[in-house]
């Protein structure tokens, strides 16, 4: 991807001024929204209970479309916790909390996580900060051999995006966290609570078993596809790392967060997030808006997509190196570790090369 955007601090005026007509939520255009996805959402939900005593079929496809809906329903919360889905705060947060509750996540203890991805991303010191767990090299390097298993275990592809985005969401998601306010305390308590009055009442209605497997189903594909999309926001070939005081907001948004051509539809369902590289500079402009900003400023358009390549081998990339400020994969640890060794082994001196060649007489 060539994010290298030249003369970005010359042209952030330009930018700036550009983006000022998508940087405010349209009512209209939200209560849509809500509509256009919600009205699915449940319709599907009804087909994949009706289906369970027809076609076996029409419930895995049923249930393929509501994870999508739900990605789609994630990013509505998203942008209610960038307060850009609505101009007004309460309205942000009411819609924000009830669309959270349907991806089983507690939105305040999210809204802060996500609030500080944002303000680090890209930052080598504050790495994986309301993101993944990242290692640099140097820590790779001298780590112990078992964690550097579990390295290789967490960062593993069917890890991390499948099983990995089922455990953050429906286990990690139901605890708090030491960070946490009262007020964020209280709303986990109760998203908790919630979610238990929906699996009572939907296993009442319509059988235990069937109706939590769906629902777990439906979460699953959910937070697998959304997982992947937000793994390759970040992680590919050339990403922008910055550090210490050299670290810089703005290249670390335009080049260091992707753009991911999609088709229409899947652009629908994955609410616009594939313009990342404007998501991460300018948050204020909601979702629906991010396709028109990036035709309408030239800065945007300057950020090429990630290629099919680039899309391939992001899964190769799993450490930072603090030198190069670049992913690197595995390989490249492990190298450095055995060469880190053979240097610590001890050279044998000119004396004890003396000693072998003229043993002392007996």
């Amino acid at each position: 991807m060539n994010n290298s955007i030249e003369g970005l601090r010359d042209d952030a005026t330009t930018w700036q001024e550009q983006v000022k007509p998508f940087k405010t939520s349209d009512v209209r255009r939200s209560v849509w929204q809500l509509v256009n996805t919600l009205v699915p959402y449940f319709a599907t939900w009804a087909l994949m209970i009706w289906s369970l005593d027809h076609s076996i079929w029409i419930t895995i496809g049923a249930t393929f479309l509501a994870g999508l809906l739900t990605v789609r329903l994630f990013i509505i919360n998203h942008d209610c916790g960038h307060g850009s889905f609505f101009k007004s705060r309460k309205a942000n947060d009411i819609v924000g909390f009830w669309t959270a509750l349907l991806v089983v996540t507690p939105y305040l203890q999210w809204r802060h996580g996500h609030a500080l991805h944002h303000a680090k991303s890209g930052k080598i010191e504050d790495r994986g900060v309301g993101y993944f767990w990242i290692m640099t090299l140097q820590e790779y390097q001298d780590a112990t051999p078992a964690r550097r298993a579990w390295c290789r275990f967490y960062r593993n592809p069917f890890i991390l995006l499948i099983f990995g985005g089922f455990y953050l969401f429906v286990l990690e998601f139901r605890f708090t966290m030491r960070s946490d306010s009262a007020t964020t305390r209280r709303q986990v308590y109760l998203t908790n609570l919630c979610l238990a009055g929906i699996l009572a009442g939907g296993g009442a209605l319509f059988g235990y078993t069937a109706f939590i497997t769906l629902f777990l189903s439906v979460i699953s594909v959910a937070t697998t596809i959304g997982l992947w999309l937000f793994y390759l926001q970040h992680h590919y070939e050339g990403a922008y790392w910055g550090a210490g005081d050299d670290w810089d907001y703005e290249k670390a948004a335009l080049q260091g967060s992707s753009y991911l051509k999609m088709n229409p539809l899947f652009e629908w369902f994955a609410g616009y997030i594939n313009y990342h590289h404007i998501h991460h500079l300018v948050p204020k402009v909601p979702n629906y808006k991010l396709r028109e900003a990036h035709c309408a400023v030239d800065t945007f358009r300057a950020v090429q997509p990630l290629t099919t390549s680039q899309i391939l081998n992001s899964w190769r990339f799993r450490l930072v190196d603090e030198d190069s400020l670049q992913w690197v994969d595995f390989t490249r640890g492990e190298r450095r570790r055995a060469e880190a060794s053979v240097s610590e082994l001890p050279t044998p001196s000119n004396d004890a090369d003396n000693v072998a060649l003229h043993p002392p007489a007996a």
